[in-house]
Protein backbone atom coordinates (compact mmCIF):
# COMPACT_ATOMS: atom_id res chain seq x y z
CA UNK A 1 0.00 0.00 0.00
CA UNK A 2 1.23 3.58 -0.34
CA UNK A 3 -0.71 6.86 0.82
CA UNK A 4 -2.08 9.13 -1.81
CA UNK A 5 -0.30 12.79 -1.80
CA UNK A 6 -3.11 14.57 -2.20
CA UNK A 7 -6.00 13.16 -0.74
CA UNK A 8 -3.31 10.77 1.83
CA UNK A 9 -5.79 7.80 1.36
CA UNK A 10 -4.42 4.11 1.63
CA UNK A 11 -4.06 2.84 -1.98
CA UNK A 12 -2.79 -0.37 -3.21
CA UNK A 13 0.99 -0.45 -4.67
CA UNK A 14 -0.11 -1.17 -7.79
CA UNK A 15 -2.85 1.51 -8.70
CA UNK A 16 -2.45 3.93 -11.18
CA UNK A 17 -5.08 6.48 -9.48
CA UNK A 18 -6.35 7.07 -6.26
CA UNK A 19 -10.05 5.36 -5.92
CA UNK A 20 -10.82 8.46 -3.23
CA UNK A 21 -9.67 11.82 -5.44
CA UNK A 22 -8.80 10.22 -8.87
CA UNK A 23 -5.10 11.14 -8.43
CA UNK A 24 -2.98 9.91 -11.32
CA UNK A 25 0.60 8.25 -9.98
CA UNK A 26 1.48 8.81 -13.49
CA UNK A 27 1.90 11.97 -13.93
CA UNK A 28 5.13 12.91 -12.55
CA UNK A 29 5.07 15.32 -9.38
CA UNK A 30 5.99 18.86 -10.24
CA UNK A 31 9.14 20.14 -9.06
CA UNK A 32 9.16 23.61 -7.63
CA UNK A 33 12.48 25.32 -7.84
CA UNK A 34 13.25 27.43 -4.19
CA UNK A 35 16.15 29.18 -5.97
CA UNK A 36 13.97 31.35 -8.24
CA UNK A 37 12.86 33.79 -5.42
CA UNK A 38 16.89 33.54 -4.22
CA UNK A 39 18.04 34.68 -7.61
CA UNK A 40 14.90 37.25 -7.56
CA UNK A 41 16.55 38.88 -4.25
CA UNK A 42 20.19 38.33 -5.44
CA UNK A 43 19.28 40.53 -8.85
CA UNK A 44 17.50 42.68 -6.68
CA UNK A 45 20.39 43.19 -4.07
CA UNK A 46 23.47 43.80 -7.17
CA UNK A 47 20.97 46.21 -8.67
CA UNK A 48 20.75 48.34 -5.66
CA UNK A 49 24.42 47.81 -4.72
CA UNK A 50 25.27 49.33 -8.16
CA UNK A 51 22.43 52.23 -7.98
CA UNK A 52 24.01 53.21 -4.33
CA UNK A 53 27.76 53.16 -5.62
CA UNK A 54 26.73 54.99 -8.82
CA UNK A 55 25.35 57.72 -6.95
CA UNK A 56 28.49 57.61 -4.50
CA UNK A 57 30.21 58.65 -7.54
CA UNK A 58 28.26 61.24 -8.62
CA UNK A 59 27.78 62.75 -5.07
CA UNK A 60 31.52 62.62 -4.30
CA UNK A 61 32.99 63.41 -7.55
CA UNK A 62 33.31 67.42 -7.80
CA UNK A 63 31.71 69.39 -10.57
CA UNK A 64 34.01 72.09 -10.74
CA UNK A 65 37.60 72.41 -8.89
CA UNK A 66 39.68 75.89 -8.65
CA UNK A 67 42.65 76.16 -7.10
CA UNK A 68 44.23 79.52 -5.94
CA UNK A 69 47.92 80.28 -5.32
CA UNK A 70 47.48 83.56 -2.98
CA UNK A 71 50.37 85.56 -2.51
CA UNK A 72 48.54 87.81 -0.29
CA UNK A 73 47.55 85.76 2.44
CA UNK A 74 50.63 83.24 1.79
CA UNK A 75 48.24 79.88 0.99
CA UNK A 76 47.08 77.96 -1.29
CA UNK A 77 43.04 77.65 -1.49
CA UNK A 78 41.29 74.75 -2.95
CA UNK A 79 37.66 75.49 -3.94
CA UNK A 80 35.34 72.40 -4.77
CA UNK A 81 32.03 72.53 -6.09
CA UNK A 82 29.79 69.59 -5.52
CA UNK A 83 25.99 68.15 -5.91
CA UNK A 84 25.65 69.26 -2.14
CA UNK A 85 27.74 72.59 -1.94
CA UNK A 86 30.59 73.83 -2.16
CA UNK A 87 34.06 72.62 -0.07
CA UNK A 88 37.19 75.25 0.56
CA UNK A 89 40.20 74.18 1.75
CA UNK A 90 43.46 76.23 2.73
CA UNK A 91 47.31 75.46 3.08
CA UNK A 92 49.74 77.54 4.17
CA UNK A 93 53.05 78.32 2.26
CA UNK A 94 54.57 77.78 5.62
CA UNK A 95 53.57 74.01 6.29
CA UNK A 96 54.72 72.91 2.64
CA UNK A 97 58.49 71.56 2.32
CA UNK A 98 58.90 71.32 -1.07
CA UNK A 99 57.66 71.55 -4.68
CA UNK A 100 57.81 68.65 -6.77
CA UNK A 101 57.08 69.08 -10.97
CA UNK A 102 56.36 65.45 -12.20
CA UNK A 103 55.70 64.02 -15.35
CA UNK A 104 53.73 60.76 -15.54
CA UNK A 105 52.83 58.39 -18.07
CA UNK A 106 50.59 59.20 -20.64
CA UNK A 107 52.58 63.00 -21.07
CA UNK A 108 51.03 64.90 -18.42
CA UNK A 109 51.89 66.73 -16.11
CA UNK A 110 51.46 68.21 -12.47
CA UNK A 111 53.29 70.81 -9.69
CA UNK A 112 52.85 68.77 -5.94
CA UNK A 113 52.96 70.53 -2.93
CA UNK A 114 54.19 68.44 -0.64
CA UNK A 115 53.72 69.12 3.17
CA UNK A 116 55.08 69.36 6.29
CA UNK A 117 53.17 66.01 7.56
CA UNK A 118 54.32 64.44 3.87
CA UNK A 119 50.98 64.91 2.49
CA UNK A 120 50.80 65.56 -1.40
CA UNK A 121 48.48 68.18 -2.64
CA UNK A 122 48.65 68.55 -6.88
CA UNK A 123 48.40 72.25 -7.49
CA UNK A 124 48.20 71.80 -11.28
CA UNK A 125 47.79 69.45 -13.82
CA UNK A 126 47.69 69.22 -17.34
CA UNK A 127 48.99 67.76 -20.92
CA UNK A 128 50.64 70.36 -21.46
CA UNK A 129 54.26 71.31 -19.60
CA UNK A 130 54.09 73.17 -16.70
CA UNK A 131 57.84 73.70 -15.91
CA UNK A 132 57.47 77.67 -16.22
CA UNK A 133 54.26 77.57 -13.34
CA UNK A 134 56.38 75.53 -11.20
CA UNK A 135 59.36 77.66 -11.04
CA UNK A 136 57.50 80.41 -10.21
CA UNK A 137 55.24 78.71 -7.58
CA UNK A 138 58.63 77.66 -6.41
CA UNK A 139 59.92 81.29 -6.05
CA UNK A 140 56.86 82.79 -4.43
CA UNK A 141 56.30 80.38 -1.81
CA UNK A 142 60.39 80.13 -1.68
CA UNK A 143 60.36 76.44 -1.13
CA UNK A 144 62.65 74.23 -2.82
CA UNK A 145 61.71 72.51 -6.47
CA UNK A 146 61.99 68.72 -7.39
CA UNK A 147 61.71 67.33 -11.03
CA UNK A 148 60.28 63.61 -10.56
CA UNK A 149 59.78 61.64 -14.02
CA UNK A 150 56.67 59.03 -12.96
CA UNK A 151 57.24 57.77 -16.69
CA UNK A 152 58.38 54.07 -18.09
CA UNK A 153 60.80 53.50 -20.82
CA UNK A 154 63.13 55.87 -22.90
CA UNK A 155 61.62 59.36 -22.44
CA UNK A 156 62.88 61.68 -19.73
CA UNK A 157 61.85 65.10 -18.44
CA UNK A 158 64.81 66.84 -20.40
CA UNK A 159 62.98 65.82 -23.52
CA UNK A 160 60.41 67.86 -23.36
Amino acid sequence: MKDCPSCGAAVPESAARCKECFHDFTDEPIRRSSTGPLVLLGSVAAMALVGAATLYMIVSNPLEERILVDEDTQSIVWTRKFRSGVETDRLKFADITKLEYVLRSGGTFEVVAITVDGDRRVIQEGRTPLRTEATRYSKLMEKPLEEVDNTSGFHKMGDE
